[in-house]
């Protein structure tokens, strides 16, 4: 029974030992991990690798790749990614992936968060034409009614 209770005892020292000498993920195996996520569609996979600011932007990317069809779906999962560039600066870096199904390449921006390489991503980055809205002086309190003189266009009422 003592001997039992020492091969356990070394064994659970030793994985304790290994697991505390794990080695962090690189920029470029973080940015290869979440491009083979959004391959094969797992988004949950990939909001792991993301920053929590990027959680809702991965969402909104699912919406558009629940939309595509199968024959765009398998072009995707197909499609060779490689690392073609990294650029690291302290807590940031980019990384530039060739995606062979778009045929160009794209730049993924990362971040350190709590010690671990994430990706993050902006609107932007999944939608090309998007622009944030504006605040011109609009807030909550604007009331948008009908301008008569305007062709039935709502303009904000004067406070």
């Amino acid at each position: 029974m003592t001997n039992y209770r020492r091969i356990l005892t070394l064994a659970v020292m030793g994985m304790l030992l290994l697991s505390s000498c794990k080695k962090r993920a690189t920029p470029q195996e973080v940015a290869l991990a979440f491009m083979h996520a959004i391959q094969d569609s797992n988004f949950d996979q990939a909001r792991d690798y993301a920053t929590k600011e990027s959680q809702q932007v991965i969402q909104i990317y699912s919406i558009f790749d629940g939309r595509r069809s199968d024959a765009e779906r398998d072009k995707i999962r197909k499609a060779k990614i490689q690392v073609v560039a990294v650029e690291e600066n302290d807590n940031k870096a980019s990384v530039t992936i060739q995606n062979s199904s778009a045929n160009q390449q794209e730049v993924l921006q990362l971040v350190k968060e709590s010690g671990q390489w994430k990706i993050s991503l902006t609107f932007e980055s999944i939608i090309p034409n998007y622009i944030p809205p504006a605040s011109q002086g609009l807030d909550s309190t604007t009331v948008l009614t009908p301008d008569t003189t305007a062709g039935g266009v709502a303009v904000p009422a004067v406070k």
